[in-house]
């Protein structure tokens, strides 16, 4: 039989898989990247999967209230690392095209997380 489990969905769902998906979100974060994030903002995440530290880092800080400056951080980080994609367009001309659409879209990702910060304007 199927086993049926509850898990409470959360409610950064669309954030999370985005930035699971390198192919959407542009970048690689690894797991080191969102521990450093946590800690930054108050968080003591432990290693696991970057799946798991993802949903972590959304949740806990979205809990005890540290979620702008978790945004203001992956958006710092993100910011950094358009700046060494657009350096290494510069170095390698023949790698520009690839590398000013992962360029493009880091900043769709930066995109989704400035809505996230605004929020949704029909949730109460």
């Amino acid at each position: 039989m199927k086993k049926n489990h509850f898990e409470e969905r959360s409610k950064f769902l669309t954030l999370e898989n985005h930035f699971l998906n390198t192919f959407f979100s542009g970048l690689y974060l690894s797991a080191g990247d969102f521990i450093a994030i946590g800690r930054e903002n108050g968080l003591d995440l432990q290693m696991h999967s970057r799946e798991m530290l993802i949903k972590d880092l959304l949740n806990e800080s979205d809990k005890i209230g540290t979620l702008n400056g978790v945004i203001a951080s992956l958006t710092s980080l993100i910011d950094t690392r358009i700046s060494e994609v657009h350096r290494l367009s510069l170095e390698y001309p023949g790698a520009r095209a690839p590398l000013s659409k992962l360029a493009q879209k880091a900043a769709g990702t930066k995109a989704l997380l400035a809505r996230e910060v605004r929020g949704n304007p029909y949730e109460h």
